[in-house]
């Protein structure tokens, strides 16, 4: 072998190498997250009448609770992950029983956490809690990066139990939801608080708007403070 091919032949090995390492650093998280999934279950949550939880407002026979999941164990009878609190995530049920004679609108997208400070954090969308997990607490950076040299599976691809906690989660979320009178409808909201914080009693959930949808009018905004 000539020097010329010795060359090359190190040059290959390097770029093998270099691309072994990339695959292993990309592809291990993601096995490691699959591990953890194994044999995703979808748990059904019981929810009770609002009024019966500690955390709670009524106004115009609507009531409406916030049930926080600030704690692994309770976390893990709605979902079957480990260590989400941990991720500086908390998942918070919001149940609405309506005792009036009319059908109201609730719409999970306007309801935001306020601090002490009345300053306003925005709920996550359980898609992006789906991949703080499998990415253990890294968010997506929104900033350019260089193409990876070896093409990988994107977000819409997701198969296996993957797939299976996207869909428990974006199934369990707080979306526009109609209650119809005598009834009680839940769903959860997803807050990521600053440094990873696991405790909610120095905020308050802040709903801008509860909708008849007879009268078209709306009731007062709530406020639930987790005191």
């Amino acid at each position: 072998m000539n020097r010329i091919d010795s060359v090359k032949v190190r040059a290959l090995a390097a770029s093998i190498l270099s691309r072994a390492g990339y695959l292993s650093l990309v592809v291990m998280p993601l096995l490691l997250a699959s591990a953890a999934l194994a044999g995703y279950k979808s748990l059904k949550v019981k929810v009770d009448p609002a009024q019966s939880y500690p955390f709670h407002q009524t106004q115009s026979n609507v009531t409406i609770a916030a049930d926080p999941y600030e704690t692994n164990e309770k976390i893990r009878t709605a979902f079957d992950v480990q260590d989400l609190e941990k991720l500086g995530t908390v998942p918070v049920n919001i149940v609405i029983s309506n005792e009036g004679e009319d059908l109201i609108s609730v719409n999970g997208e306007d309801i935001n956490l306020l601090d002490d400070k009345n300053r306003s954090i925005q709920s996550t969308a359980p898609e992006e809690v789906v991949q703080l997990i499998l990415n253990k607490g890294k968010a997506p950076s929104s900033r350019s990066r260089t193409p990876s040299p070896i093409p990988l599976p994107r977000r819409e691809g997701l198969r296996g139990d993957a797939f299976e906690i996207e869909t428990d989660f974006r199934n369990k979320a707080l979306k526009e939801v109609r209650v119809a009178p005598k009834t009680t409808a839940s769903g959860f909201l997803f807050f990521r608080l600053p440094g990873k914080e696991t405790r909610l009693s120095r905020y308050k959930i802040y709903i801008p708007e509860i909708k008849s949808l007879k009268t078209k009018q709306n009731l007062l905004f709530f406020e639930i403070e987790f005191k």
